[in-house]
């Protein structure tokens, strides 16, 4: 079970809704604050804390310790139940910036150039490209795909060529 401690602080006590999957504990203490604890159990097996995976709103990554091709780093992570990682929020933006790693992301144009999609086939509807991305050019080399990367100009996205390696970080999500 993964928990999380919520400190509501109010005048008027809120009311938790039940009928969801975790179970909740009120406690209230003297000055009106109240301290709720949530604790959902997940339909993975608690392994994956110990392997290396953590958890972020409703999905678990997982960050390579070696690097790969594009391809090769996808192959891991489908072999992990997994896939590379689909960022539709600045917050999982943010999220993954604390691992200050170049490292590939679950987005290409191979299969069309210039149109971009995640590996869950979806286009992309928000991005993060640093000014000047996607160029597609390495050197006379196409960059078909995406990885995150940090910069002097902060966090961003880069199309890159698919063959050099790099770490890379999947995503598992949770079960509803």
């Amino acid at each position: 079970a993964v928990c999380f401690n919520l400190l509501d602080i109010c005048s008027n006590k809120r009311k938790i809704k039940r009928g969801g999957t975790g179970k909740e504990r009120m406690k209230e203490n003297h000055n009106g604050t109240v301290n709720v604890t949530l604790c959902f159990s997940f339909s993975l097996p608690d392994q994956l804390l110990e392997d290396g995976w953590v958890y972020f709103r409703s999905s678990f990554y997982y960050v390579s310790s070696t690097n790969k091709t594009w391809q090769k780093s996808r192959d891991d992570c489908l072999s992990r139940g997994a896939d590379l990682t689909i960022i539709d929020s600045r917050e999982e933006q943010d999220f993954l910036r604390r691992f200050s790693k170049v490292m590939w992301i679950g987005l290409t144009d191979d299969a069309q150039e210039g149109t971009w999609r995640w590996v869950d086939g979806t286009l992309v509807n928000t991005s993060y490209w640093f000014k000047g991305e996607p160029n597609n050019d390495y050197y006379g080399k196409e960059e078909d795909c995406a990885q995150l990367n940090n910069r002097v100009e902060g966090y961003g996205w880069n199309d890159g060529f698919c063959d050099f390696q790099h770490h890379w970080i999947c995503e598992k999500k949770v079960a509803p």
